[in-house]
This record gives structure tokens, sequence and C-alpha cells, in this order.
């Protein structure tokens, strides 16, 4: 049995790692690395040799067709080796790409609703639809739910 160090050591050292590594610095960092070489292409990850950069429409997309060697260069140039040796555009259509602000998760929790001190002081017959409706607004809004 090996300790986890060495396995960390050993999985770091490896060259597809340390891939991992530059290209996880690279994403962040995406409008500077390009500059103005694609405005409007957002990293999506990759596949093998094959850069996946996403587009909002048609249009920007054929747009970046032309800046696509030119994107190539600068990304190899930032990871200081030719790992991409072609890009492939695609839509966004929701996709999040790589390069977004990390942002908190939705929270599914509502605060509780407030409570009022002195409701439900009024005396209304129970059998009628406003009484019963004050009733339910007493219950739901009171004091000591």
């Amino acid at each position: 049995m090996r300790l986890l160090g060495e396995l960390i050591v050993g999985f770091a050292s490896r060259q597809d790692a340390a891939t991992g590594f530059r290209l996880a610095m690279l994403w962040p960092r995406w409008r500077e690395v390009l500059g103005d070489a694609a405005p409007y292409a957002k990293p999506l990850g990759h596949r093998r040799t094959i850069l996946l950069l996403g587009v909002d429409d048609p249009i920007a997309m054929q747009e970046c067709q032309y800046d696509a060697p030119l994107v190539l260069e600068r990304v190899n140039a930032f990871l200081r080796q030719q790992i991409f040796d072609k890009v492939q555009f695609d839509l966004l259509q929701g996709k999040t790409p790589l390069d977004a602000v990390p942002c908190s998760a939705p929270a599914f929790w509502r605060p509780p609703p407030p409570r009022i001190a002195r409701l439900g002081g009024l005396s209304l017959d129970p059998n009628t639809a406003v009484g019963r409706s004050y009733a339910a607004y007493v219950r739901q809004f009171g004091p000591g739910r």
C-alpha cells in the first residue's frame, strides 16, 4: 500500500496532468490570452487536440472561423506547447462557458413569512367567507404558529 502523498506526486508529475493544470489556468484568463482575436468565442473545453469554443449566434460563428488560426496560435503559446491543432465552434444554447465567473448556487430556501404579533384580535363569524378567510390569514401570519 502506497501513501497518499506518493500517489498525488505520481499523478501530478504525469505529462497529461501538467497539461490539465495549464488548461485550468487558461480558462479564467481566456479574455486576457485572446485579447481582440475572438471577442465572441467562449471556451467550452477540448476533445483530444480539438479546442471547443461556443458562440451566441451563427453570424458570430462565421466571424470566429476567420480568427481560428490566431486563436490556436495564442492558446498554444499560453500553454507553451502545441496541444491543439483545430478549433470547433458550437452554439452556446444555454451552455455555461469555462470562463464564466463562478457564482453561488441558487438557494432553494425561502425566508419564513413575517409574524404579526397583534394579529387575530377581530371576532368575525366563522360561518361567513370573510370570517373563514380572516381565520386562515391569522393561521398563516399570526403569532404562535
